[in-house]
This record gives C-alpha cells, sequence and structure tokens, in this order.
C-alpha cells in the first residue's frame, strides 16, 4: 500500500474535503483528486461519497481510517523516539492506566516525576484494563498501568502494589447495619458495577459467581466516581478499592459491609511490550515506583 497515497486519503478523511486537504498538505486539488482516485482502484473499493460540499466515508473508508490512525500514530511514536536524547532529561512520556491507577495512584507520582524532569512532555490516557493493554501493544502508550487480570496478550507484567477492593452501600442501605453477612444476602441487590472489559468488574463478577451470587440486577457505569457516588446515594452494593473512598468511609458516608469472604485482593500491575525499547523518560518514571522489575517479570 502507497504510504503516500495512505497520507492523502487519511487527510480527506480528517479535514472532510479536497480543498482542506490540499491546503494541509500544499498540494493542488487536482493531484489530490487524481492520487485519491488512483489509490480507491488500487485497492479496488470505493473509499468516499462525493458530495455537493466535502466528501462523506464509505463503510470501507471508515475502517481503513481506523488502521491508518493507528498506523500513523506508530510513526510518530516512532519519531519521538529516536530524537529523544540518552537521558531521560527531555522527549515524550506516554502512559494509558485504568481507572483505580490512573485517577487515584498515579497523579502525585506525576507530579513528583514532573517537578525532577521538567522539560519532559507528559501525556496519560484513562481507560479500563482492555483499552489500556491494547494502547501498549500498538505503541500508542509506553507504559501501561492496570487492575485485573490480563488475556491473551503477550506482554511483560510487574506487580508494583497490593490492593484491596471492599463492598460497600450507604449508611442508610437496609444491609448497612447488619453485623455480620453471608453471600446469600447480598443476592437479588442491585449491583453497581463498570462496563465490561473492566478489571475489576471481571475480578467481582468471578467471586460472586463462585458463592451463587446472581447478577440479575446490575446497574452499568462509566467509572469509579460514579459507581461511588452511586453508592452513596442509595444506588446499591459497589465493590470499591479502599484507596477511592477515604473521606466516604471516614464520614459514614460508605459503610463497608461485613462479608469477609467477598474482600478481595488484586495485584497492580504496570505492563510493557516484551522486546520493545523503552525510553529514558518511562526507565526514569518506573523508578518512581521502586519495584525490582526484571524480578517480576511474567507474560501476560
Amino acid at each position: 500500500m502507497n504510504l503516500h497515497h495512505l497520507e492523502i486519503f487519511y487527510t480527506v478523511a480528517q479535514t472532510g474535503s479536497i480543498t482542506a486537504c490540499a491546503e494541509r498538505l500544499h498540494i493542488s486539488q487536482p493531484a489530490i483528486s487524481r492520487q485519491l482516485k488512483e489509490f480507491e482502484q488500487r485497492i479496488g473499493v470505493v473509499l468516499f461519497e462525493r458530495l455537493p460540499r466535502g466528501m462523506r466515508l464509505t463503510q470501507a473508508g471508515e475502517v481503513l481510517r481506523d488502521y491508518a490512525a493507528r498506523l500513523f500514530e506508530i510513526a510518530r511514536s516512532a519519531e519521538m523516539s529516536v530524537r529523544e536524547l540518552s537521558d531521560a532529561r527531555q522527549g515524550h512520556l506516554s502512559i494509558g492506566a485504568s481507572n483505580t491507577v490512573g485517577t487515584y495512584i498515579l497523579p502525585s507520582l506525576l507530579a513528583r516525576f514532573r517537578r525532577s524532569h521538567p522539560a519532559v512532555r507528559i501525556s496519560m490516557f484513562v481507560g479500563n484494563t482492555e483499552q489500556v493493554a491494547q494502547g501498549v501493544a500498538d505503541l500508542r502508550f509506553m507504559l501501561g498501568f492496570i487492575e485485573g487480570p490480563l488475556h491473551g496478550r503477550n506482554l511483560r507484567v510487574h506487580r508494583f502494589l497490593d490492593d484491596e477492593i471492599v463492598p460497600v452501600a450507604s449508611a442508610d442501605h437496609p444491609l448497612s447495619g447488619r453485623r455480620r453477612l453471608c453471600p446469600p444476602d447480598l443476592a437479588d441487590q442491585p449491583l453497581l458495577m463498570r462496563e465490561i472489559g473492566s478489571g475489576t468488574r471481571e475480578l467481582v463478577e468471578k467471586r460472586l459467581q463462585r458463592h451463587g451470587i446472581r447478577l440479575s440486577n446490575i446497574v452499568e457505569l462509566g467509572s469509579t466516581e460514579a459507581i461511588k457516588k452511586a453508592a452513596v446515594h442509595g444506588g446499591g452494593i459497589a465493590w470499591l478499592p479502599r484507596v477511592c473512598m477515604p473521606w466516604e468511609l471516614a464520614a459514614g458516608e460508605l459503610v463497608r459491609l461485613p462479608v469477609k469472604s467477598l474482600d478481595i485482593r488484586r495485584p497492580l500491575s504496570v505492563v510493557r511490550r516484551p522486546q520493545g525499547y523503552t525510553a529514558p523518560p518511562a526507565e526514569a518514571f518506573l523508578g518512581l515506583l521502586e519495584m525490582p522489575l526484571g524480578a517480576a517479570d511474567s507474560d501476560g
């Protein structure tokens, strides 16, 4: 596939018109139109619908656009890597982190890193475990930080911290006043959970199913903060990391439910590509974790 043609296609897809593409790439409009037509003929599909005002992607064009975005992101990452100095004083630190790690643990470490490396550009994406692992595999993130199990990925996994997830509910929840609870007491209760793909959700579902608790009344929310707020306001039972709710527990807004067999301990892990180059800024940031990386290697 001709990369010059692919760049023209991708720029038209981004800008929505031949004119805007020509201005961005400094190529004449007739040349853009001709090369785009040649590209479509070469791959044997129509990529755009030609409209009176602008261009609209066909279904094939949408698929190719997504692949092109990933390819050019890899190219940009490669260019940044080769331009970095041999130390960690300049460059770019790109991190992907799952919700708990990215919201409650990494910000203070990034602030500390920023003070000692003021010239390093930092970017962090926060998503679920699956999204973070995919970003590391696709070279979009130098480092990934996850809070759940990793399946089917050829990535290096290192545990750097243990986390505790506990069942909680609002102070006025019917079960909050009980001194002792058994797993069956939670059956048919509304459960507040993250979306499918979340490492936390996977761990909680497995633990509940092991105790025969039916997952028939799930309220699905897209972030730990949303789940926490819903629990505070009586929306149901939630399994939340202790690190995310110290104030709510201390103030009595949330109550830890006394079901010891449903507490969960999990490793928080950093993931990297198996033989990939780790840029100096990323190595310097890993040093803040104070963990013996070489001794903790495993494959995900």
